[in-house]
């Protein structure tokens, strides 16, 4: 239970960062229109909503996301939650996991000690994270109560009113008759009901005065203003933390009014400016902006909408072309989503050979390839919804026993908190010019119709496994299935959730990119740093066999993998290492280096330098 609501609670954290992002960019657009009518302003925060509701399925090289990578580092949105400088695990029964671990007799002291803290980690993370989200959901059942608390209290104000008329179509499109009621007890007109709204104004209101009014509260009817109010402080209520949201609400609503108001001076003319600008003062609200209140003449403050008034001119034509062109763009970018970008082999070193199978694009069919791409991004995001699109019954199945996949009526979920593949490495990748993301294509077969996906799941330490995905799909009528999913994760020794890797054919394959400028190189995937602050803290790979047996993720049983020096460099900062599969007796070579120094962390580079 604690590690679902520990993932939900971090995909809404990523999704919050998606809509503060687009949140951003609407008010970086809204300063451009400054000196256009503002219902192109209010046009704008549809495509917010928009966002905070779905998460299209439409992958776009227009998309702001393919600019603003927020599926980032872990550390940037997990950090809050596995602060424990140590890794946390996903929610698998630990007690066969500790003795497998302890049966290695080559388990350092120090090994055991971390290994005892990994488990406290898993139960700290996931409590954090439990709690994290009932605050959440705590907050927003709140915020709803206050709100349906809110339009209650309205409604009795107003069981005193009195009907004075009603009136058809008064703005020029509203199908139904329209209730006009006066009463004693409001301190400004304003629009209540959602789907039959009626209009309530004060008493002794003067005819003149009470013409434009009602034609103001009459547009909001016409453009359902009451009905997207509704949903907007609904959205707010679910994203009540996030403060971009609280913003988002504030505008959006100045914005509704001032394009009502500047709807009625259309309207009318321009003559009516000075009255309508008095009326907006004597009606002015002292009203919380953020309640759920009905649309209320006198909101959305007064004085900017009065000198709005004032300043109102119509635009020319092509102003509006223009603005709506923006609009279109803004739409475009932020509703799209970041077009995957699968990064090919590099080119195999002398003592890392590569099992690589190129993806021919002869051979592979591009949108299979694309959907494969989709397929490997979902899974990094752990879009459930979209996971579940995408399998047959049998690889829900596979999911399901594999504790990835959890069905709970309507809202399934998908992954767990850490460790996991957390879609991208960066925009850079430590200024290698390329684009990392969390999975990477290493094998399609279009004969047989199956894929071999490689992840690269990360965890707090920061610590980088491989996940070895393989698929069977099908691909009928233009629809692509994934029917078959398994999933091998190699998990480093002090882990211990896996076997680790024990095969040269296993370390070939997870390692098939080789290890520069690839996801596993700590210099540059943006972990190096961190993990030797950590682990030298801890007095953690400081040795560069057992270094290199954790970085690798290889087997922790001395009886399948042997881990040895073989060469050293004058200056003792590059030793060679004769990494051997017992199994089948085949050697692999690798170079680890000290970057950060003598008494820092060893990491596995490429090749082995010092022969």
């Amino acid at each position: 239970m604690m590690e679902k609501a520990g993932g939900i609670f971090l995909s809404f954290l990523q999704r919050n960062g998606m809509v503060a992002v687009v949140i951003l960019a609407v008010l970086a657009v809204r300063i451009l229109l400054r000196k256009c009518p503002k219902k192109y302003s209010y046009g704008l925060w549809c495509i917010v909503g928009v966002r905070m509701i779905f998460d299209l399925p439409i992958a776009s090289r227009f998309s702001l996301f393919n600019l603003v990578r927020l599926v980032k580092r872990k550390s940037q949105l997990t950090k809050i939650v596995h602060h424990t400088g140590l890794s946390g695990m996903h929610a698998q029964p630990v007690t066969k996991q500790v003795t497998q671990a302890a049966a290695g007799s080559h388990v350092t002291d120090q090994a055991t000690h971390t290994a005892a803290g990994l488990t406290a980690a898993l139960t700290t993370s996931q409590k954090i994270c439990a709690l994290l989200f009932f605050v959440w959901l705590t907050g927003m059942l709140l915020f709803l109560a206050y709100g349906i608390y809110s339009y209650i209290k309205c409604r009795k104000m107003v069981q005193t009113a009195v009907l004075l008329t009603s009136a058809k179509q008064m703005a020029g499109s509203i199908r139904w008759k329209v209730k006009i009621w006066e009463c004693d007890r409001i301190p400004s007109p304003f629009v209540l009901g959602i789907f039959r709204p009626q209009i309530y104004i004060p008493f002794r209101m003067e005819k003149k005065e009470q013409q434009y009014i009602l034609a103001h509260e009459s547009w909001h009817i016409r453009r359902y203003d009451p009905l997207w109010k509704m949903v907007a402080f609904v959205l707010l209520a679910v994203y009540w933390w996030n403060p971009f949201a609280w913003i988002a609400f504030f505008y959006m609503t100045r914005d509704m009014e001032m394009s009502c108001d500047e709807a009625v001076l259309a309207q009318f003319g321009n003559e009516i400016k000075q009255g309508y600008s008095a009326s907006l003062l004597s009606f002015a609200m002292e009203r919380h902006p953020y309640s759920f209140a009905p649309v209320a003449f006198g909101e959305g403050d007064a004085g900017r909408r009065i000198k709005n008034v004032l300043n109102f001119k119509k635009p020319h034509t092509w102003v509006a072309a223009i603005a709506t062109l923006l609009i279109v763009i803004v739409a475009v970018s932020c509703l799209t989503n970041q077009k995957p970008s699968g990064t090919k082999a590099v080119n195999p070193t002398e003592t890392v050979e590569s099992t690589q199978k190129p993806i021919q694009e002869n051979t592979v069919d591009a949108k299979t390839e694309q959907s494969i791409r989709e397929w490997a991004q979902a899974f990094c995001d752990r879009d459930a919804a979209k996971i579940m699109k995408m399998t047959s019954e049998e690889a829900q199945a596979d999911l399901e026993k594999a504790q990835l996949l959890w069905v709970d009526g309507d809202a399934p979920s998908f992954g767990w908190s850490s460790p996991w593949p957390w879609g991208s490495f960066g925009d850079s990748f430590g200024g290698t010019g390329k684009e990392m993301n969390g999975y990477w294509l290493h094998e399609i077969n279009p004969e047989e119709q199956t894929a071999e996906i490689l992840y690269y799941a990360e965890t707090s330490d920061p610590h980088v496994s491989v996940w070895i995905e393989n698929i069977h799909y099908t691909q009928k009528n233009g629809t692509f299935q994934i029917t078959k999913e398994e999933i091998n994760q190699f998990a480093d020794s002090l882990d211990a959730k896996t076997d680790g890797i024990s095969s040269v054919d296993e370390f070939d394959t997870a390692y098939a990119q080789g290890i520069n400028d690839s996801q596993m190189d700590y210099r540059v995937n943006g972990m190096g740093k961190m993990l030797n602050k950590n682990m030298t803290a801890a007095g953690v790979l400081t040795e560069p066999t057992e270094a290199a047996r954790q970085l690798l993720n290889l087997s922790s049983d001395e009886k399948l993998v042997s881990v040895k020096k073989d060469s050293e460099s004058e200056d003792q900062t590059k030793v060679g290492l004769e990494i051997t599969f017992l199994k089948s007796g085949e050697k692999r070579y690798i170079c680890m280096i000290q970057p950060w120094g003598k008494d820092g962390i060893w990491i596995p580079a490429e090749g082995n330098e010092t022969k």
